[in-house]
Parts: structure tokens; sequence; C-alpha cells
């Protein structure tokens, strides 16, 4: 895992051990939260030289199917990649 995704997993409440890492980190899912990292063409005008990421932070620890969350993580990313937000 790169350095931006560790710092990235960091600043989520309470990551933990238990998760996944699939496409060689570009999605991790910890028990709290997860990050996706858009394709490297996916830039923001502003910070060309910056990676884009996204989080999916779960905040009611009742919630359990990393699945499901995987599965949305995976599609808000792919979202973001063909959407303004990635020119």
């Amino acid at each position: 895992m790169e350095t931006a995704e560790v710092d990235a997993l960091r600043a989520l409440p309470a990551p933990t051990s238990k998760g996944f890492s699939r496409e060689d980190g570009r999605f991790v899912h910890t028990e709290k939260a997860d990050v996706g990292r858009t394709v490297s063409s996916c830039k923001v005008s502003e910070h060309p030289e910056q990676d884009l990421y996204t989080v999916v932070e779960t905040r009611d620890s009742g919630v359990d199917d990393p699945a499901a969350i995987e599965k949305l993580l995976i599609a808000f990313t792919r979202a973001v990649e063909g959407s303004a937000a990635c020119g």
C-alpha cells in the first residue's frame, strides 16, 4: 500500500486490522472506513500532481456487510472517474 493510502486510512476513525484490499491496494476496506484511489488519469485541475481518492465511512458498528460496502466503494470510485470531478 502506498503512503498516501496509509495516510488516508489514518485520517479516518479507528481503522482496525480486519478488512480487505483489492486491485493491489487501490480499494481498501476496514471495519469503519473504505478508501478508493481513482485511476492515475483522474486529476483535479487545482492539484494535478495529487491522486484523487474516494472515502466511504461506516459510522454504525451494526453495519457488517463487507461485500456490500466493497461494491458501494468500487461503484462510487468508478462513478467519480467518469464524472466532471475527474478532469
